[in-house]
């Protein structure tokens, strides 16, 4: 049964500036906002609206809400603007993250967060770090979140900051659920709570109370659960907050559950999964149908037919009947789960369908979903990741203690000087410890920006002669036309200026289409699609990039006012993937195909996609529209027939 889905939603909450809403109240208020943007001017207010804006659509339509945080960071570029941009990166996070876009959100949030610092910004900062923390925590990446929280938790103590103090205290209490520390939760829970009771924010009490009850069912303190379950429905319903109502209605199912009430359990379940299919929460539509696929499972157990039999009136207590509807109702919860990586969610599905394979004597899936599961448990909760964890609390813990030695008096610290040593001795260790941690973490980040994550986890099992075949990818090259004429009479750092500005927007386009970046070389960006992870549409996915990578640079000017060209070449067919040296290590692509994709892009036309006949017969079902360009001659090959895509 999965219990750790509520908080993958609900600490969704704490990334919002404003607080949650119903839709209704968002269409009201994007109504009264879009009746007032065509008069704006462009100036710091229209910014601030065009932010309002993204921020409301959040909860009904982020594409359109990440379109608002777009035009307000271009209006901000354009008056020069930095805070303005701050929040409108802040509002892309947020869209993005809400689409399950989380590799995108860190993006994001840390151009907020770099944004903040230089204008010394401390709300801001602390509100991005607790963001980042976030994300991280979709991601699975525990001991980030606890770190990007505790840090946002000092800087708002230093400053009084009463509201994120809150927050990150209950955002801090969250990890500690996952990590299943439920006392140490509830510590940080009831911390959060007396301050937010204070402001008498509704929508804030009702999440809080709803994780209090998580953590007393998890302790079987059950009477309290429901209690606490039962105010916080109480609020979400004078809010009107469907989405919120969708996840208490699971969380009664997961309780009933645990008290092995699984009739009421189920219909809590069947309420929950109609209000999320309601509302269209992808996340929310894949736990119920794992808890209802669950339910399936125990009732095909035969000491739980036995116990039901006499008395059941609303169960099909037939064991083939519940093993198929197990196995159908994990699938399609598997299906959704992997398409918005919800790796907590795939465990629970995983284990069940194991056991539900083996209980009709499916022996190979049975094994194949016990691996799986397996896997997948050992990459979210390892026993590095706890340790690391327990090492950033240490650091807490030692701050607290410091704060308190401060405020006895010299007397007191002179008698207890033995015992300081002892604490100041003990806190170098730790600080030790810490740098250690923080060096290999920044060795990891510096990793992961030069090859794929997939491969990076490979070198780090001292895994040797790193080399793979892929049969069908796609490879393109964007590069500058004439930039070695501009950078002669151009400042260095003019020119690195310009070429991160424009490598970080087609960053952001290779997250967005599923691309993976393989290198830069000088004024060249060169990606792939379909490795390290096979992609069926490798071909769309990588002419949507340079399709939108065109309008993106189309007329773009240097910030000191030069215009540039671009030329962008692709092939697509088979290339072999590797790392290569051993002290400076690099991943990198050889085959025919990518020599064709730097020939169509060193051949090409100014401003121009040209692809070659592979590509196109690639594309052409998927209406791409392309035209001949005619033959071109190219080195190796003669003469080629080249395609222009449009």
């Amino acid at each position: 049964m999965n219990k750790m889905y509520i908080f993958l939603i609900l600490i969704l909450y704490f990334l919002i500036i404003t607080p949650l809403v119903p839709s209704n109240k968002s269409e009201i208020s994007i109504d009264s906002l879009m009746s007032v943007l065509p008069k704006a001017k462009d100036d710091t207010n229209k910014v601030n609206l065009l932010c309002s804006l993204s921020t409301n659509f959040y909860t009904i339509n982020p594409d359109s809400g990440i379109k608002y945080a777009h035009l307000a960071i271009s209006l901000s570029d354009q008056i020069g603007w930095n805070r303005g941009k701050a929040k409108a990166y802040n509002s892309l996070g947020v869209n993005s993250s809400i689409k399950s876009h989380n590799d995108e959100a860190v993006v994001y949030f840390k151009k907020s967060l770099d944004i903040y610092k230089q204008l010394d910004f401390v709300e801001g900062v602390s509100q991005q770090l607790g963001n980042l923390g976030i994300v991280s925590m979709n991601l699975s990446n525990f001991t980030a979140a606890l770190d990007y929280y505790q840090q946002a938790l000092k800087i708002a103590e230093k400053d009084g900051i009463q509201s994120s103090i809150a927050r990150q205290n209950g955002n801090i209490g969250i990890v500690y659920t996952y990590l299943k520390d439920y006392n140490k939760a509830l510590k940080y829970y009831r911390k959060s709570l007396e301050l937010t009771e204070k402001e008498i924010e509704k929508d804030k009490i009702s999440k809080l109370f709803g994780n209090i009850a998580w953590n007393y069912t998890f302790l079987k303190d059950y009477d309290k659960a429901l209690d606490y379950y039962q105010r916080a429905l109480k609020l979400d319903e004078e809010l009107g907050n469907a989405k919120s109502i969708a996840i208490r209605l699971g969380n009664i199912g997961i309780l009933y559950w645990e008290m092995l009430d699984y009739a009421k359990a189920y219909d809590y379940y069947n309420r929950a999964l109609k209000m999320n299919e309601e509302i269209g929460s992808k996340s929310g539509i894949a736990v119920n149908l794992g808890n209802l696929a669950a339910v399936h499972y125990i009732l095909s157990q035969d000491s739980v037919i036995r116990e039901l039999k006499p008395t059941n009136t609303i169960f099909n207590l037939d064991k083939g009947y519940n093993l198929k509807k197990s196995i159908e109702y994990a699938q399609k919860s598997k299906e959704i789960s992997l398409e918005i990586g919800d790796k907590r969610q795939l465990m629970e599905v995983y284990s069940t369908l194991d056991k539900a394979y083996e209980s009709i004597g499916n022996y190979e899936n049975a094994y194949k979903y016990q691996t799986d599961w397996a896997k997948l448990k050992d990459s979210i909760f390892s026993v590095e990741k706890t340790t690391e964890i327990a090492n950033l609390e240490a650091k807490k813990e030692n701050e607290i203690k410091e704060k308190e030695l401060k405020l006895k008096d010299l007397e007191l610290l002179r008698k207890v000087n033995e015992q300081t040593a002892l604490f100041v001795g003990l806190a170098t260790v730790v600080v030790l410890l810490l740098v250690i941690f923080m060096q290999r973490r920044k060795s990891e980040k510096l990793l992961l920006n030069i090859m794929p994550e997939k491969i990076a986890k490979r070198l780090k099992r001292n895994e040797k002669n790193i080399a793979d075949r892929f049969e069908e990818v796609s490879i393109i090259f964007v590069d500058i036309v004439g930039f070695t004429s501009y950078s002669r009479g151009t400042e260095p750092e003019e020119i690195v200026s310009a070429l991160n500005d424009i490598f970080t927007r087609f960053d952001i386009l290779s997250i967005k289409h599923g691309l993976e970046k393989i290198k830069t070389i000088g004024d060249c960006y060169m990606a792939v699609a379909g490795l390290p992870e096979p992609h069926d549409n490798h071909a769309l996915a990588t002419a949507r990039f340079a399709l939108e990578a065109k309008d993106l640079m189309h007329n773009y000017v240097t910030p000191d006012g030069h215009k540039l060209l671009f030329r962008i070449g692709i092939d697509a067919g088979p290339v072999v993937a590797g790392v290569i040296g051993e002290s400076k290590f690099s991943y990198d692509l050889w085959g025919d195909a990518v020599n064709m994709a730097s020939r169509m892009e060193s051949t090409g036309l100014p401003n121009e996609i040209q692809v070659t006949e592979n590509f196109v017969n690639e594309v052409k079902d998927f209406g791409i529209k392309y035209k001949e360009r005619g033959e071109v001659e190219i080195k190796g090959k003669g003469k080629v027939i080249t395609y222009l895509l449009k």
